[in-house]
């Protein structure tokens, strides 16, 4: 193994086993799981279905006789336009015009009675989605080290300035040592039993350290806080 030529302001180096593995997954996915939600609120995505269910509403109590109408027409057209399609069609001048009414009046019916629950049902938690999210992105962040377990994990920590940290990881196996690679990181970060977890710099970013818990590390670095 070749170290760099310049010594790293803080180098951790730890033995990573399989057992560790598996008792870090579910902080790692329970972590993953709460900054996904607190990305939901935070890109808007509840308020703009919000906004746009309230317009929907607005529109519909300015004129519920007129609503109430659209939708009973749409219905009798779609029945009506079933019944001949059932038939053999209705054909005028070579054109299905009971296929054209089955378009026209099924995007009647949907605009006017499926969108508003299509948005309602959107701004649901969706609570087994997340989860499912969360933990494949646990699995993925730690499929590769159960593969090689056990194996040693050293980081290369280079303090930058402005809150930002140059972390270079290297592989230690019985075979080689590999550098795998440099990343920028910044605070504030999470830290866990056995791992480090940032999104920063990039908020689409996510960087996992496996390392055991270190004080000068966690100094470096501020404790992020629960999301909200």
């Amino acid at each position: 193994m070749q170290n760099k030529p310049d010594t790293p302001t803080l180098r951790l180096r730890t033995l990573i086993t399989a057992d560790a593995l598996e008792r870090m997954a579910p902080e790692l996915e329970a972590a993953f799981h709460a900054r996904l939600l607190a990305n939901r609120v935070r890109g808007g995505v509840e308020q703009r279905l919000q906004a746009s269910e309230r317009q929907m509403q607005q529109a519909f109590a300015r004129a519920p006789r007129i609503h109430a109408v659209m939708v009973w027409s749409s219905v009798i057209g779609l029945v009506t336009a079933l019944a001949f399609a059932m038939r053999g069609g209705l054909l005028v001048h070579g054109v299905r015009l009971d296929l054209v009414c089955l378009v026209f009046f099924g995007l009647i019916f949907a605009l006017l009675v499926l969108v508003p629950r299509v948005i309602s049902w959107q701004q649901r938690p969706w609570e087994w989605l997340w989860r499912t999210l969360a933990r494949r992105l646990a699995t993925q962040q730690l499929k590769s080290a159960r593969t090689l377990a056990p194996f040693e994990a050293q980081y290369d920590i280079d303090d930058t300035g402005a809150d930002r940290r140059t972390v270079t990881y290297t592989r230690i196996t019985k075979a080689a040592a590999t550098v795998r690679w440099t990343h920028t990181v910044a605070g504030p970060g999470i830290f866990g039993d056995g791992y480090s977890l940032f999104f920063e710099p990039s908020p689409s970013m996510h960087c996992v350290l496996l390392h055991a818990r270190d004080a000068r590390f966690e100094e470096m670095f501020a404790q992020c806080p629960p999301p909200r």
